[in-house]
């Protein structure tokens, strides 16, 4: 691996670890807002666990926190994944 696409990549480490830590300070504060039990619900909606009868009437029920939570979800899944490739290409070209 050249050591500038190495650079690159790290400094895309860096950008992500601040996204993911802003991401999750987000997400902290939006369970506080919305409390255990609608964060429960939302996670069994997020997880495709909700009946699928009740899933379209839930969703459209959404408020824009609930959609703000699974966004921030969404955002920290892609963050993570994105992460940890990075991580993979360093260590893979390393030796």
């Amino acid at each position: 691996m050249k050591s500038e696409d190495q650079a690159f990549i790290n400094e895309m480490v860096m950008e992500l670890e601040d996204s993911i830590r802003a991401l999750a300070a987000e997400e902290i504060r939006l369970v506080a807002k919305l409390g255990d039990e609608r964060v429960a619900e939302l996670l069994e909606y997020w997880e495709r666990r909700m009946p699928p009868e009740d899933e379209e009437a839930f969703r459209l029920a959404l408020d824009h926190n609930d959609k703000k939570l699974t966004w921030v979800w969404l955002r920290l899944k892609r963050a993570r994944l994105s992460r940890a490739r990075a991580g993979q290409a360093l260590m893979k070209n390393r030796t």
